[in-house]
């Protein structure tokens, strides 16, 4: 089957190498130039040089010169994965046996944006992969077919977005022989059900350290590598916090936001009656043990990093 693929991230170039094991025509990739602000952006130039695949670097995928392209490949099969931009169907109408995307949530449950750090933030202990139909909704079509994913408590951002690409490797090998086949799996989601999870930037990941320690603990997991890291300050210095240990029961009489105590690379940070370790930091622009903040002087055990809520003004 003929194939136009549009992605610039590893679910999708995982799923283009699965479609060519299984004997697809990939036509042409669709890719967005690289850009510093966009997150889980991967270089497809390898894989399309190796399969002499034309690759195209668009900054519309709607726009009448690029859908002019994708015509004249006459897909049967046209893949957007992972492209964070609705499009239009003028577009996905141009596939002759369906358009088809992919969305780390439960649909019909997560249609949105920033499904993998919602998953985690909100601490769910199940997400999914759901492979569906384009439509002019977000999220919203046909599913084809959905991949159960285990949220391990350990677990963080770039781990569970591994899990992910290896749920749509499994989607493709499944789905792609039932189109080759002649069949066109579809269930409609249950509307009913739907629920929307909204767009993340990077200001909103600062933390409230008033919060009980695994909701702070899930939203420094939920936001570190690729994406841009929860944050807060500490005398000055605005502090990245990549990496944290899993919490406790163990209560702690202290000042939310404080620094309680160093053990190892690890520094413990007072919450709501609890106490949070973050293990990695990045402060000043260099990734350190979270213990670098006290060891080479960025602060000192008592000092407190400043809290989200120290910035409502009455």
């Amino acid at each position: 089957m003929r194939v136009v693929f549009v992605t610039h991230n590893d679910l999708g170039l995982a799923c283009l190498e699965e479609l060519v094991d299984l004997g697809a025509d990939v036509r042409r990739v669709v890719t967005r130039p690289q850009q510093p602000g966009i997150s889980d952006q991967t270089d497809l130039s390898r894989f399309a040089s190796a399969h002499d695949v034309p690759l195209e670097e668009v900054d519309d995928v709607n726009a009448d010169a690029v859908r002019e392209r994708i015509a004249a490949e006459d897909p049967d099969l046209l893949f957007v994965v992972g492209w964070s931009r609705l499009v239009d169907p003028a577009v996905f109408d141009l596939a002759n046996v369906a358009a088809l995307g992919m969305h780390p949530a439960p649909l019909p449950r997560g249609r949105g944006r920033a499904p993998i750090a919602w998953s985690l933030v909100k601490g769910l202990d199940e997400t999914a992969l759901s492979c569906f139909h384009l439509a002019e909704e977000a999220d919203a079509g046909d599913l084809v077919g959905q991949r159960p994913i285990p949220v391990a408590v350990e677990d963080d951002a770039a781990s569970l977005y591994e899990k992910v690409v290896e749920a749509g490797r499994s989607l493709i090998r499944e789905a792609y022989p039932r189109f080759e086949a002649g069949e066109v799996p579809r269930e409609p989601q249950d509307d009913a059900a739907a629920t929307w999870w909204p767009k993340r930037v990077p200001r909103h990941g600062l933390v409230d350290w008033t919060r009980p320690p695994r909701e702070v603990y899930d939203w420094i997991r939920g936001q570190t590598h690729p994406y841009p890291g929860a944050f807060s300050e500490l005398n000055g210095h605005e502090v990245r916090l990549w990496a944290a240990t899993p919490p406790t029961a163990e209560h702690a009489f202290c000042e939310p936001g404080a620094l309680l105590s160093v053990d190892g690379d690890a520094l413990r940070v007072g919450v709501w009656e609890g106490a949070v370790e973050v293990t990695r930091v990045g402060v000043d622009g260099e990734e350190l043990p979270a213990s670098a903040l006290v060891e080479e002087g960025y602060a000192a055990i008592g000092d407190r990093f400043v809290d989200a809520r120290d910035y409502l003004v009455e």
